[in-house]
């Protein structure tokens, strides 16, 4: 059985019996039953079917162990989980309980690629030698100061009046309520408002994503935008602290053919 093909249900019992291991060299079905949360049966079920892809040795009435295979699976599980949970602390300063729950979730679905991404982005932000200044603390500044921080920076992203200098001259960036009706563009920054950039996200707004103006806000009514055709409504407030994207107009647009 691959990896992929280990349902999460199996990953989760690979983990509690070699955890059980560490403490008494075996697992018993009770411990098993108790640290998952079902019945005694569902445990038997479960194991059985680990036996038979050669994870773990059982046989009826008998304590569980992992094979070397199950073993090396399990050491697997248990290092990815504690990287992402790592790398949810460390980079995103999440706080420890939600990060565990978080890194039990990702761990189930990542692609073995998507994985070994994170950790090239984690040792980049962490340890890139060609930075005097590692990003990783300069982000890690930047939520000191959402959280509340009396400290200040005028260079973070969060604080920095909009919208930003940056270096692409193929595109201009802008605030959402610069653009013209039927105007299309890209979403660069979200608010730095952090109530206001949990609402734009749970709109489903997400730098990135390729928008339309079908109706600027007057102040009063609402600011319309479409994505592939959907239309999500802003607010007049939510608009002016959204950047955006445009392409920059060809200075020197060749001549069009006369009718």
């Amino acid at each position: 059985m691959s990896e992929s093909t280990l349902s999460e249900s199996q990953q989760d019992y690979l983990k509690i019996i070699l955890d059980l291991m560490h403490v008494r060299r075996v697992a018993r079905i009770k411990e098993i039953a108790e640290r998952k949360g079902v019945g005694m049966p569902s445990v038997i079920e479960a194991v059985r079917k680990l036996a038979m892809e050669g994870l773990v040795c059982y046989t009826a009435r008998e304590f569980i162990e992992l094979t070397e295979a199950g073993q090396q699976r399990a050491n697997q599980l248990i290092n990815r989980h504690t990287f992402l949970t790592r790398f949810l602390t460390d980079i995103l300063h999440l706080p420890v309980g939600l990060a565990e729950t978080e890194g039990c979730a990702l761990e189930h679905h990542l692609n073995g690629l998507t994985l070994e991404r994170l950790i090239l982005l984690y040792q980049f932000l962490a340890h890139c030698p060609r930075h005097e200044h590692h990003l990783k603390d300069d982000f890690s500044h930047c939520m000191t100061i959402l959280n509340g921080s009396p400290d200040s920076c005028n260079q973070c992203f969060t604080t920095e009046t909009l919208p930003h200098s940056h270096t692409d001259l193929n595109v201009i960036h802008c605030l959402l309520t610069d653009l013209p009706e039927d105007q299309t563009a890209r979403v660069i920054m979200l608010p730095p408002d952090s109530l206001i950039r949990q609402q734009v996200i749970e709109l489903g707004l997400l730098p990135g994503v390729a928008i339309e103006v079908a109706r600027q806000s007057n102040g009063q009514s609402p600011c319309i935008i479409t994505i592939q055709g959907y239309r999500i409504e802003l607010t007049a407030e939510q608009a002016r602290l959204i950047e955006v994207s445009v392409a920059r107009p060809d200075p020197n647009p060749l001549d069009k053919p006369q009718d």
